[in-house]
């Protein structure tokens, strides 16, 4: 059995060394405040298969629309596939349209595994095929540039025993995930941005409400210039196709993350 206190501290220290890192002599650092809503939904077709949608709206940041299909080949372990297409503004600019497209292919492996008797730990590699529009000095130039990017995903859960809310049942989640940009068109830093949460959730049969903190760092294209973005969510999960008691693969897909 996994130590949680020495989990922990394992990834504060990797995080700590990531962050240490990057930080530059001279810096920028700009800071932002948003609002991000999000409803995840997945259809049950059979105990293999299910369909994933979700949408996600950031106002002044991005739109996205997400589709694809899982394979359940363990009740811990899911394998997912599609095509997501996304709306963004364009960098550089004031602007809080999102008149920028991106066309994102996506693959994604996720696992769940009890941590000690009281937590559950999630971790996920998704890969994304990124073709987003081209830009320079803050106007689209036509056809779309495409880069790799990858984002390591790992997230603590803790229901709050004792603590009953009519039929739910509350719970409390911590995480962090990285993305990483490869290919040819990135220059200098490959982090794309990091993302931490902590968040309070209530679970229902079929739904599961999640509302709380998010925490963006975003390296810009300039050196030593960086966004700081604090974050209000809501995020609203929801299952279809269950005609009979949810299943501990079920519950999984109660909990999914953007």
């Amino acid at each position: 059995m996994i130590s949680t206190n020495r989990y922990l501290k394992t990834a504060l220290l990797f995080f700590f060394i990531l962050f240490w890192s990057i930080w530059p002599v001279v810096r920028e650092d700009n800071v932002d405040a948003q609002v991000w809503g999000g409803y995840i939904t997945s259809y049950r077709i059979n105990p293999q298969f299910s369909l994933w949608n979700d949408w996600h709206y950031v106002p002044g940041s991005f739109f996205l629309s997400r589709h694809g299909l899982t394979l359940h080949m363990l009740p811990e372990l899911s394998a997912s596939a599609g095509y997501a297409a996304g709306f963004l503004t364009i960098p550089g600019t004031s602007a809080t349209r999102l008149n920028r497209q991106e066309h994102r292919p996506w693959g994604q492996l996720a696992m769940r595994f009890p941590l000690g008797k009281k937590y559950s730990i999630s971790h996920r590699i998704r890969y994304d095929a990124r073709f987003r529009e081209a830009v320079a000095d803050g106007q689209k130039t036509g056809g779309y540039l495409f880069n790799h990017r990858v984002r390591f995903m790992t997230s603590f859960r803790r229901p709050l025993t004792g603590i009953k809310l009519g039929e739910g049942v509350p719970f409390v989640t911590f995480g962090n995930e990285m993305h990483l940009n490869l290919g040819e068109n990135i220059l200098g830093n490959n982090l794309d941005q990091n993302r931490t949460w902590l968040m309070f959730g209530y679970q229902l049969q079929t739904a599961t409400f999640q509302f709380g903190y998010l925490y963006r760092f975003i390296p810009t294209a300039t050196a030593g210039k960086f966004n700081h973005f604090h974050t209000a969510t809501l995020w609203v999960t929801h299952i279809f196709g269950i005609e009979n008691a949810v299943t501990p693969a079920d519950t999984d897909l109660l909990h999914r993350n953007p």
